[in-house]
């Protein structure tokens, strides 16, 4: 059940719902979209709402509105993967590749400043605790990214990372919480801010991506874990 709608980014957030509700249902390319009686149902909102989401939609290249006959999931739209195992990997790939890029440009464009951040951001995580306020470490690995991010000075790249990282908030939880995995997140981010401040653009993005590396292999431990329990558990109920 999607409760309703209510925020001034109305149709922001109904855009991001449609996209949601197209991979939960599993929608393929050239297949038809529930119709605007039922997104007004589905999500509660007016059908100016629906209408100005789709309007988006279609100029994004996701969806097909041929007049008469309906809306249609665009024929060369790839939909994202779900939260599967593998999804997940996918969505990791994805950041690796883009913030060793724009750990490259920061390198390059990076104010004074914008390390100062940086900086701010590894002693907040090097001073929160992992038991006592784990959404304070969660939230000061973030802060890293995301001022090195901001530094490469590219709204673009800014952008997709934003998208992909929105699909990784939980598992990006469960690695920097999962043993060491906040000193290796520090040792990490230290190595990556040290060549950013050399101005080497390749070993910055060098240290990113072993940084990014040792998430996803954490993230592949932590699976694998999930996937034994969840199969002992099975074992037990049978």
């Amino acid at each position: 059940m999607h409760p309703p709608l209510r925020a001034k980014r109305l149709t922001e957030l109904l855009i991001d719902e449609i996209k949601v509700l197209i991979e939960a249902d599993s929608l393929q390319p050239g297949d038809r979209m529930p119709t605007e009686q039922e997104l007004m149902r589905i999500f509660k909102v007016s059908r100016t709402s629906v209408r100005e989401a789709l309007s988006v939609l279609r100029q994004e290249g996701v969806v097909d509105i041929i007049q008469g006959k309906g809306t249609f999931l665009k024929k060369h739209y790839t939909p994202l993967p779900g939260p599967s195992p593998r999804g997940l990997m996918h969505f990791v790939e994805a950041r690796k590749v883009l913030e060793t890029t724009l750990a490259g440009l920061a390198a390059e464009r990076a104010s004074d400043e914008d390390f100062a951040s940086m900086e701010r951001a590894i002693t907040k995580l090097e001073e929160a605790d992992v038991e006592t306020d784990p959404d304070e470490v969660v939230q000061a690995d973030l802060e890293f990214h995301y001022a090195l991010a901001g530094s490469a000075d590219n709204p673009v790249l800014l952008h997709f990372l934003q998208e992909v990282d929105s699909r990784l908030q939980k598992g990006r939880s469960t690695t920097i919480l999962f043993p060491q995995g906040k000193k290796k997140a520090i040792e990490g981010h230290r190595r990556v801010l040290d060549a950013l401040k050399l101005r080497a653009p390749d070993e910055a993005a060098r240290q990113m991506g072993r940084h990014i590396g040792e998430i996803e292999k954490a993230q592949q431990s932590i699976l694998a874990l999930q996937g034994g329990q969840n199969r002992e558990g099975e074992k037990r109920r049978s």
